[in-house]
């Protein structure tokens, strides 16, 4: 009999863990999308070369963080470029942080989505 208790207590312990366990994965996601959604949108015109990426608007100027996301960037706006240093209007979402440089420009962003390329559309390069 005393066998008998000590597995259902020991059932009723691990189930009452389970059910904590799921509810703390649960709440995890919840804090990445309001993570996710407090990233700021930032609208400006980007320009991609080999060394370095540079995001501008018109009362701001960030360094963009080489990434696999700023490259897929820089290959998606090659087909609105007529020549290689032409900046490309976009819409993106990123994690804005303070430059190591001491000179220059003093923020940089590190890309988390790319929202939207608003480049027109009639004068991809073929």
């Amino acid at each position: 009999m005393k066998k008998i208790l000590f597995i259902f207590l020991l059932i009723i312990m691990v189930a009452s863990c389970k059910e904590k366990s799921q509810k703390a994965i649960k709440d995890n996601p919840e804090a990445n999308e309001t993570e996710q959604d407090t990233l700021p949108t930032v609208i400006g015109k980007f320009v991609f070369t080999e060394d370095d990426a540079i995001l501008r608007g018109d009362d701001f100027i960030y360094n963009v963080e080489i990434d696999s996301l700023s490259r897929v960037l820089g290959k998606q706006i090659e087909a609105y470029k007529t020549d290689d240093f032409e900046m490309i209007p976009v819409k993106v979402r990123g994690k804005l942080k303070q430059s190591p440089r001491q000179s220059g420009i003093k923020r940089n962003i590190e890309l988390k989505e790319i929202v939207a390329i608003l480049a027109d559309s009639t004068k991809i390069k073929r």
